[in-house]
């Protein structure tokens, strides 16, 4: 099998869009395919087979997908990074892979020179120097693999632990999760763009056969203003995003009227948000989206439905996140949900720590994925309890806090004596109310609130504390 086997089975009209980023021009399918069989010829050019390895930290663009599809079709792994990520922790996973060639932007090079298994690859090139071999170039090349075959190895940091772990997607993978986006979120119903934010939804939306209008990582108010501006045959049909870039796209008042879904993740998404959207999209449907880097889906649920329950128990989050997918099989301990399923990746490379910690194989050999998240099951589906290494009642504690502050730019951890102390901004002036409705709190203190670089919504608690 090949994951792109999902793309290029699909009757799609060369003419249909593939991609678009703002600011850009729109690019076809036909066109995409040209640029990924004219990477192949490079590829090739530069001795890249079944066994080799791409490191790739460019912009992204049509060219950085038309290089993936290239790499992916020749059987090869794609090593995705972005320059923030810490050299020292991603150096064995490059190591171990031993890429060929590193592919990437001016601010990738300067990042890569920094590190020595880097700097010890061959080819340096760039996506769009790849796409842009001339001469005759061969039909697009699918290798047909075994189902395990890594494809896609990317980075995800764990909040518990702050190291970054290379999580590993094969190609059975990938289409499993095409499959679970796909038929889960029913967005086979939609054959319009996809307004999205993440370079991994771009993948899955171009094995559904639809286009992307993506909005690079900056969300600047000129991106928002050609996102108002855009002709009809560009406006999305759907938006794919995190929290915080719901809650600008409202603030701008740049919400598309053409949206027919929205379906957000990636964070707690607070109740207030999801309302001021329900508002402003009323003939919209809405899905809140359970998941993570090693596992996307896991459950989705209707998010008028979380909204509504959440605020009867209280919750100034959207805590309900529904009924697990299909295919996707589930154990639950004291402390996280376990997962398993052909979605669901395999072990890390460069973390045997994080192994030990988050995956285990049963007595059949299947492997389980901790999600390092407290669940709870009752008749609505899986409810979100706090991390696995938050205390409970800390938890719960917080969503109290929330609802006496009226923000959440706050949050409660264990100092060394293991007592609980709120942190957050917004708290100086309000620390002897607080201390008196919670006693449980040992004291108060105001801190800068941190958020994760990917999302920009996740609290960063080891740095905000």
């Amino acid at each position: 099998m090949n994951a792109l086997e999902l793309l290029l089975e699909r009757d799609i009209h060369p003419s249909q869009l593939a991609f678009f980023e703002l600011g850009t021009r729109p690019v076809s399918y036909g066109e995409l395919l040209d640029s990924a069989r004219r990477a192949q010829k490079s590829l090739r050019g530069l001795g890249f087979s079944e066994s080799s390895s791409i490191l790739l930290a460019d912009s992204i663009s049509a060219d950085f997908y038309a290089v993936v599809m290239a790499a992916l079709g020749l059987g090869g792994k794609v090593i995705l990074v972005e320059p923030f990520l810490p050299v020292r922790e991603i150096e064995q996973v490059i190591s171990v892979c031993r890429p060929s060639v590193f592919v990437a932007s001016f601010l990738g090079r300067a990042w890569g020179a920094r590190v020595s298994a880097i700097r010890d690859i061959p080819h340096w090139k760039s996506s769009k120097s790849l796409c842009n071999e001339t001469g005759m170039v061969r039909d697009f090349c699918v290798s047909d693999l075994p189902p395990e075959t890594p494809g896609i190895i990317t980075f995800t940091t764990g909040t518990s632990t702050g190291r970054s772990k290379g999580v590993v997607r094969t190609h059975q993978g990938l289409t499993a999760q095409n499959r679970a986006i796909r038929t889960s979120a029913e967005l086979e119903l939609f054959r319009g763009p996809d307004l999205a934010i993440f370079a991994n939804l771009t993948l899955a939306n171009l094995g559904m056969g639809r286009g992307t209008v993506f909005i690079p990582p900056g969300w600047k108010a000129k991106h928002f203003k050609q996102l108002a501006d855009l002709p009809k045959e560009l406006k999305p049909e759907t938006l794919s995003c995190g929290p915080t870039f719901l809650k600008i796209l409202l603030s701008r008042n740049s919400v598309p009227e053409t949206l027919r879904s929205v379906h957000v993740g990636g964070a707690l998404t607070e109740c207030s948000l999801f309302e001021s959207a329900f508002d402003a999209l009323p003939e919209s449907r809405f899905i809140h989206v359970y998941g993570s880097s090693e596992a996307e889906p896991v459950a989705f649920v209707d998010a008028k439905e979380s909204v509504r329950k959440s605020k009867e128990r209280g919750f100034v989050h959207a805590l309900l996140a529904g009924n697990i997918v299909p295919g996707l099989m589930t154990r639950m301990d004291d402390r996280t949900l376990w997962v398993s399923g052909d979605h669901v990746c395999g072990e890390y490379l460069g973390n045997a720590e994080e192994n030990l910690r988050s995956k285990e194989k049963d007595p059949n050999g299947r492997l389980w994925h901790a999600m390092g998240d407290r669940m709870v099951k009752n008749e609505d589906g899986l409810w979100y309890q706090g991390r696995s290494f938050q205390d409970p009642d800390d938890f719960l504690l917080e969503q109290k806090i929330y609802r006496v502050l009226g923000h959440t730019k706050a949050f409660v951890f264990r100092d060394k004596q293991n007592l609980p102390v709120l942190s957050g901004e917004s708290l100086k002036t309000r620390s002897g109310e607080l201390l008196r409705k919670f006693p449980q709190i040992s004291r108060v203190q105001e801190k800068k609130i941190i958020r994760d670089r990917r999302h920009r919504a996740r609290i960063d608690r080891g740095a905000s504390q």
